[in-house]
């Protein structure tokens, strides 16, 4: 026998799934020149950043005499920092090939090495994140356009000999333009 407020509640009586945060996919589209990209989905963990999609708008006041008047602000930023963390391996040629696709990502940008810059329109590329449900049916779908790494790959310097966990890295992209869909 049920409960009635388990029979009462919509979401019980038409079996509606819950959302399950692990459930996404990421897919990177790098710049020309940036080689290892689809690899790059086989090891994200986490992305963290999303909830910018939707900015804060602060509240302005006016005073007339005693009394407050409020009114919505302006967003205080458009644009998303999102952070991406990778798990590491090392390939058959013994190479770190997430970081090494990441850092030359980032190294169209500014390259530590020479000292070069790179201009936008060569170091942009496309991130999109999919969240799907336990049969695989999208209801959202990310599209950061005009993405570019807002860091460095951090997280090398974290070697520990007390540690046995397989090491990672995080990286910030900076995306000035995004297209949601929901389904």
């Amino acid at each position: 026998m049920a409960l009635p407020h388990y029979n009462k509640a919509k979401a019980s009586k038409n079996l509606f799934e819950p959302v399950h945060g692990n459930l996404f996919e990421v897919t990177f589209i790098a710049p020309a020149g940036v080689g290892g990209s689809e690899l790059l989905l086989e090891h994200v963990n986490t992305v963290g950043g999303l909830d910018a999609v939707n900015p804060a708008i602060e509240a302005v006041g006016q005073k007339y005499k005693f009394s407050d008047r409020s009114y919505a602000g302006m967003p205080g930023q458009t644009f998303l920092d999102v952070v991406l963390n990778f798990s590491l391996n090392l390939n058959d040629a013994n190479q770190m090939y997430i970081y090494k696709t990441l850092k030359a990502w980032y190294t169209k940008i500014y390259n530590p090495a020479t000292g070069e810059m790179g201009l936008k329109k060569d170091y942009v590329g496309t991130i999109i994140i999919v969240q799907y449900n336990r049969a695989g049916d999208i209801y959202r779908k990310l599209t950061l356009l005009d993405t570019f790494p807002g860091t460095s790959p951090t997280g090398l310097d974290a070697n520990d000999y007390s540690s046995a966990d397989p090491q990672v890295i995080d990286m910030t992209f900076r995306c000035d333009n995004w297209d949601e869909e929901l389904s």
